[in-house]
């Protein structure tokens, strides 16, 4: 899906943190990157950071764990997305 997303200029792009040893991480962004549709060869800058810091990282591993769910389980939390009711469920949740 990588390749997917074109690079037309310098970009940051921000993960989850499911990595701690240097070596998985430097393998990680040398994969992730060299996949990425960018032939002009931009700068990309891979940021690991903890999902409890970033609502927009929040926001995805809300959703593809309820993609996720779905496929494997017929679990209801993708009408949660199909009824755009995501908002209000993060809000819920951080209190």
């Amino acid at each position: 899906m990588a390749e997917n997303i074109k690079i037309d200029s310098p970009t940051t792009v921000i993960v989850d943190k499911s990595k701690s040893k240097h070596e998985d991480i430097l393998n990680f962004n040398e994969r992730f990157s060299s996949s990425l549709n960018n032939s002009n060869n931009n700068l990309i800058s891979i940021k690991h950071v903890d999902s409890f810091k970033y609502k927009g990282i929040q926001i995805a591993d809300l959703i593809s764990w309820s993609v996720f769910q779905s496929l494997e389980h017929d679990d209801e939390f993708i009408d949660l997305i199909k009824s755009k009711n995501i908002i209000e469920v993060f809000k819920c949740c951080q209190k």
